[in-house]
């Protein structure tokens, strides 16, 4: 739950949040970008050194945090598989590819706690993705907290009836799983139907192209951040 709660953003005035989002989407990239084409465990630990300061300018370290401690049982469990598949390298692969799974998690987290859906809708247009295809992602990051409320609130209403979804055997948790998916099922049916009578009501998909009362502009600090994260890339690319 904490880690779905990492993709909900949360309006704050810090340095992060006056750049374009176009810049912090291109810090989030550049960093995702380094990390795959790396396996070394230093240059991970420097990268997430590098998200960390970055969400310690937009204050949200907690949050950021939070959402990286919700995803350590995976991160072990890649940690294990790695480790398990291929023992004669020793762990420093797996200790790599577990760092790399934090540092891609933790960089977007950064981005999507940073920027609300509607910046995220600006910024892909901006760069002319299509707009059903901007809809479609922004859809998908905006519901994901809202999935991780739905999710909440049908637990808790399974716990006020008396039942513990962590209590009892292998059998009898898998069955109460179903009783908190049933209700969570027909729940995000009945949301995705309310947004497309809401999109249809508004007339998206219509074929005069809708203007905007809000569009993004780069200014200097997102030119003097731009050239930073891509100094950073160079030396990073040059020490490799």
């Amino acid at each position: 739950m904490e880690a779905l709660r990492a993709f909900r953003s949360i309006k704050k005035d810090s340095a992060l949040d006056r750049l374009d989002p176009r810049t912090r989407l291109v810090f989030s990239f550049t960093v995702a970008a380094l990390s795959l084409i790396t396996l070394s465990v230093q240059r991970q630990l420097i990268l997430f050194g590098t998200v960390v300061l970055a969400a310690l300018l937009a204050k949200r370290l907690k949050l950021m945090l939070e959402g990286v401690k919700g995803i350590l049982p995976l991160a072990g469990a890649i940690f294990f598989l790695n480790w398990l598949t291929a023992m004669h390298e020793g762990i420093l692969q797996p200790l790599a590819m577990t760092l790399r799974f934090l540092v891609l998690t933790a960089a977007f987290s950064v981005f999507f706690l940073t920027t609300p859906p509607d910046e995220l809708a600006l910024a892909l247009e901006e760069m002319h993705l299509p707009r059903d295809y901007s809809l479609l992602i922004t859809m998908s990051f905006r519901f994901v907290p809202t999935l991780a409320q739905d999710v909440q609130i049908v637990i808790d209403a399974l716990r006020s009836r008396g039942l513990e979804l962590e209590k009892g055997g292998f059998t009898t948790r898998i069955r109460n799983y179903v009783y908190l998916m049933v209700p969570l099922v027909v729940f995000e049916v009945r949301r995705s139907l309310m947004i497309a009578e809401a999109l249809e009501a508004r007339g998206f998909g219509a074929r005069t192209k809708p203007t905007r009362m809000v569009k993004l502009k780069l200014t200097r600090n997102d030119v003097l951040a731009l050239f930073l994260i891509a100094s950073f890339a160079v030396l990073f690319l040059v020490m490799s």
